[in-house]
């Protein structure tokens, strides 16, 4: 989605403009946040003025000498009087700025008709944008090649990084133990706390419905109403590999039925079988640009690597539309598709810097029951467990968060769960788990919608604004077009 120049601009400049918020004993959370007033031109109407500031909190409050950190707070007060709850967005990730979503053309359609009536917040959780410290850390060079054919060279480069995070973070005074979901839920009380609000809506993404039900499980009564989109459960930051499969499997189907590419590939899930068997055997190497070392470098791609890319794309409708095209080309030997897949992800995977959020995935982590499920599953399931790969494997030491934090709870909150059929990070499924132990809850199923096409589309931000409007729902479902996929043929 397209970037407004100027308001990123406006926004990166926002640290130098306002300067650290004011001191703190250790450990304590601020009462207040010293708001300055700025203003920016959006996209859309006419020029916004804004609020922004920092809210200092413990960086780990089971730590009795911790230090404060501080985290960065937007907030466009409402344009007329009134008496609802303000909305809180809580993005994804985890990693995501909350605040960065402003730049975004669609994101400004829902939030400034929201704020005809409602104060909206933003928040850069901790550990991410412009909140302090930063997780990132520099990483040295390395020769990182083989990530793409064996899955115990990702393991082993995951573990890698941690381990001079870890020296980083140790330098730079970081307590990597206070970096997970349930702090993060206590900031967002402490928010609460210091803009003297006495309940908020959310408006949660991705890891947001993560981070907004153990909100919900801790402080029920800070809480309006909440819409969930995308939504990962207490159980689901790790995720079965058979989603997976059934996600290929709606993909292999729709292509089937599309008349760009139906004669070329009738049956996707045959072919890329057959493309997995392959590679296993005889590994392809392609050439890729390493936009670090401004060099070109040749990558092995195996079966392991394959599998890695689709897991890495597949709930996302903007590139599962090149698999029919990119995998019919591997049949024939041409790996250009392919190669572009693997150059972005390995320029991703061997950037100068890692991040120590990947920390709050391992937090959050599986029960027994689910991981055994997992494994078991990842035996036979088409992409394996590159589903979970590296993350399932740690790399941060004893951060685990407990079964309590990862078990149902009853929940009577007015709950509008926003759910894509296309969407294999936060599979429907997810969502059915969850409706039971929810009393005023509702599902918006959206047809044909990725992970990254709910909160965009017009019809589904209908629906948000008469929820929290407390208006009744116009649709129960939503209707997108259906995929239309890409060929070079």
């Amino acid at each position: 989605m397209k970037v407004q120049s100027t308001i990123y601009a406006m926004i990166i400049t926002l640290m130098y403009a306002i300067g650290p918020a004011f001191s703190q004993p250790f450990g304590t959370t601020a009462k207040h946040i010293d708001f300055q007033v700025l203003k920016f031109k959006p996209a859309i109407g006419d020029t916004v003025a804004y609020e922004y500031g920092f809210l200092k909190v413990p960086e780990n409050r089971n730590a009795p000498e911790t230090r404060s950190i501080e985290l960065a707070v937007l907030r466009l007060k409402a344009k007329s009087p009134t008496s609802r709850s303000p909305i809180l967005f809580l993005s994804g990730g985890p990693g995501q700025s909350g605040i960065s979503y402003i730049q975004e053309e669609y994101f400004q359609s829902l939030i400034f008709n929201l704020q005809q009536d409602h104060d909206i917040i933003l928040l850069d959780q901790r550990g991410a944008g412009r909140s302090t410290p930063s997780l990132e850390f520099p990483l040295p060079a390395a020769d990182n090649k083989l990530i793409f054919l064996n899955e115990k060279r990702a393991i082993k480069l995951h573990n890698e990084a941690a381990a001079v995070g870890f020296a980083d973070f140790k330098k730079r005074g970081i307590d990597i133990k206070g970096y997970n979901t349930v702090q993060n839920a206590e900031d967002l009380n402490d928010l609460r706390v210091a803009l003297k609000i006495e309940k908020v809506n959310l408006l949660a993404y991705s890891y947001g419905t993560h981070l907004g039900l153990a909100l919900a499980r801790l402080h029920a009564s800070s809480i309006d109403q909440m819409v969930l989109i995308g939504t990962s459960g207490p159980n689901h930051m790790h995720h079965l590999p058979f989603s997976y499969d059934k996600q290929l499997m709606r993909i292999s189907a729709l292509a089937a039925q599309d008349s760009v590419i139906k004669d070329q590939v009738p049956d996707m899930i045959l072919l890329l079988k057959s493309q997995l068997k392959k590679l296993a055997a005889n590994p392809v190497v392609l050439p890729v640009k390493d936009q670090r070392f401004k060099r070109v470098v040749h990558v092995p791609i195996g079966k392991f690597g394959l599998q890695l890319i689709l897991r890495l794309d597949t709930g996302d409708s903007n590139d599962f539309v090149y698999f029919p095209a990119m995998l019919y080309g591997m049949e024939h030997g041409d790996y250009r598709i392919l190669q572009r897949y693997v150059e972005r992800r390995y320029n991703q995977f061997n950037g100068g810097y890692g991040s120590g959020i990947s920390a709050m995935r391992q937090a959050s982590g599986a029960t027994a029951d689910r991981y055994a499920e997992i494994i078991d599953q990842g035996k036979t399931a088409i992409l394996g467990n590159s589903i979970n790969t590296p993350d399932i494997y740690g790399g941060w030491q004893n951060i685990d968060l407990g079964d309590p934090f990862r078990t149902l709870f009853k929940c009577n909150l007015p709950t509008l769960f926003i759910s894509g059929t296309l969407d294999s990070n936060t599979p429907v499924s997810n969502v059915e788990e969850l409706l039971p132990w929810f009393s005023q809850a509702r599902q918006l199923s959206v047809e044909n919608a990725g992970h990254e096409d709910m909160l965009s589309n017009a019809e589904v931000q209908n629906e948000i604004m008469r929820f929290f409007r407390k208006m009744e729902p116009l649709k129960r479902s939503i209707a997108l077009p259906k995929p239309r996929f890409v060929s070079f043929f």
